[in-house]
């Protein structure tokens, strides 16, 4: 898995990124240390634990490696691939661990060397994005927060759902809508990132290149209704940047690490002080996935799947991916707002209301209200 590594990093040399120079003469430099390959013995289930430093641990953007590829050895065997999402986003590490396994598997992969990066994308449409919510209801009944002991720590649970559901990101997003509703009848806002390298389609890159549709779900809302509105917010250039050159995003990356950082625990402190959002979830739909594509000769992939970050801006985080055997959904929230009983409780919900829309095309509000309340 060394050498593997060391050679993948050739075609991925964005896995080698780190950040030089200070200030203003701050810059990206592909001089890093190569991807950390380590392996830990230990008997995992693949589920949420606290103390799992092959997941949470922070990757150092100064120092390096911004990459790891972790192989956790136990009665199951699992294969961990993470990198600093200020390097690469979901899509970019997917294909970064497909080329580690054609590496493996003596294939040549694709040389992801574009120096395209979110700063040169093309400017967004500021007239196609929607007003701001300001108090966006959630899923589930907020924790009383103490200030004082806010966590920047995520929770996380994984649903495992037989088949290739292709309406499932549909299904999720109406679901989530309903949870967070409840008894009311307003429209509910959830965020969707989308890859923006349809606009740079002759580019390899796994640079962080990632956008976000807001989507308004009302009442009666179907599958059909949904994907109008999602191909109409994507017709209209929602999801390109507005402000990514804006003098605030240059001061911001000329401020020396140590400086975001303090300001970042002040900020986490406030917001989840006193959580307040600007949506009430946010679907993130990674495809679907060949497990041939995460295999070799010794190691067979029975499945893949994707763990959110740990969410501020939102209330809860939602992963999707697909392969020939099963739909994996991984839900991530903040453990400040929620424990592990609610949490539970949410997944068991989800995935009552996701079963109701395989057997429905259309799911009236009180059906909705008789599951979410039930």
């Amino acid at each position: 898995m060394l050498d593997a590594a060391a050679e993948v990093s050739r075609y991925c040399p964005i896995m080698r990124s780190r950040l030089k120079g200070f200030w203003f003469a701050k810059y990206w430099s592909a001089s890093g240390p190569l991807p950390r390959v380590r392996t830990v013995n230990l008997d995992w289930d693949g589920q949420c634990q606290e103390g799992l430093d092959f997941i949470d641990t922070p990757l150092d953007l100064m120092v390096g490696p911004v990459a790891e590829i972790v192989q956790v050895v136990g009665r199951s065997t699992y294969i961990v691939f993470r990198a600093h999402h200020a390097v690469t986003d979901g899509i970019g590490m997917l294909e970064f661990a497909q080329a580690f396994f054609k590496v493996l598997n003596g294939a040549e992969p694709v040389y992801y060397g574009s120096p395209v990066i979110l700063e040169k994308m093309p400017p967004g449409n500021l007239a196609a994005i929607p007003p701001s919510v300001s108090a966006a209801p959630t899923p589930y009944p907020l924790a009383e927060v103490d200030p004082e002991r806010v966590r920047r720590e995520r929770i996380w649970r994984q649903l495992t759902l037989p088949g290739n559901d292709k309406k499932i990101l549909l299904k999720v997003m109406l679901a989530l809508s309903a949870m967070a509703r409840g008894k009311d009848s307003g429209a509910v806002r959830l965020h969707m990132p989308v890859s923006l390298r349809r606009y740079v389609p002759s580019e390899n890159t796994l640079a962080n290149l990632f956008g976000m549709l807001r989507i308004d779900i009302n009442v009666g809302d179907d599958e059909k209704v949904l994907v109008k509105k999602i191909k109409g917010a994507m017709a209209d250039r929602q999801e390109l940047p507005i402000a990514v050159n804006s003098v605030t995003s240059k001061l911001a990356f000329a401020f020396p690490l140590l400086v975001l950082h303090m300001l970042e625990k002040l900020a986490i402190k406030r917001l989840l002080g006193r959580p307040r959002f600007r949506c009430s979830a946010t679907t993130s739909y990674g495809g679907t996935l060949s497990l041939q594509s995460f295999s070799t000769e010794h190691f067979t992939a029975k499945t893949v799947f994707g763990i959110p970050v740990s969410p501020l801006g939102t209330p809860l985080m939602v992963a999707i991916m697909s392969n020939e055997n099963s739909t994996e959904i991984v839900v991530s929230a903040n453990r400040t707002l929620i424990s592990d009983e609610s949490m539970d409780q949410l997944v068991q919900q989800l995935q009552t209301l996701i079963a109701g829309y395989g057997t429905r095309s259309r799911t009236t509000k009180t059906e909705l209200q008789a599951v979410v309340n039930g």
